[in-house]
């Protein structure tokens, strides 16, 4: 019998000194990277008639949160209100996390608009 076939096909993770959670957490990375390379190799169109291709997808889920996107807060008339010309430290916390969500807004809605102008070819986008 040649050596080479007295070699273990699979060898615990002691042998390269390594703990034994190191076998557990290359068998996760294995596992994900396995199906990140199935979805990636699915085509964006194909397969049978009526379904969804992925892009006209993106552009629907798009749309929708676009749709569901509340309007920006007007915080100038807030701080116009009677209540607010001494504020309390919760309103002044409170008015900081509504200029706060006013921002996250707005980078929503650019960030859907440009991605809905890059699925059309409008721009481009990485």
């Amino acid at each position: 019998m040649v050596a080479i076939d007295e070699i273990p096909l699979f060898t615990n993770p002691g042998v390269f000194g390594l703990h034994s959670n190191a076998e557990i957490s290359y068998f996760t990375n294995a596992a994900k990277s396995l199906w990140v390379n199935t979805l990636e190799m699915q085509t964006s169109d194909g397969g049978s008639s009526g379904s969804v291709n992925r892009e006209e997808y993106i552009e629907k889920v798009a749309s929708e949160i676009s749709d569901k996107l509340p309007e920006v807060f007007d915080i100038y008339n807030i701080k116009k209100n009677k209540d607010y010309e001494t504020p309390t430290p919760t309103q002044i916390v409170l008015l900081q996390e509504l200029e706060r969500f006013n921002i996250l807004l707005e980078t929503l809605a650019t960030s859907l608009f440009d991605l809905q102008r890059a699925l059309v070819g409008e721009i481009g986008m990485s």
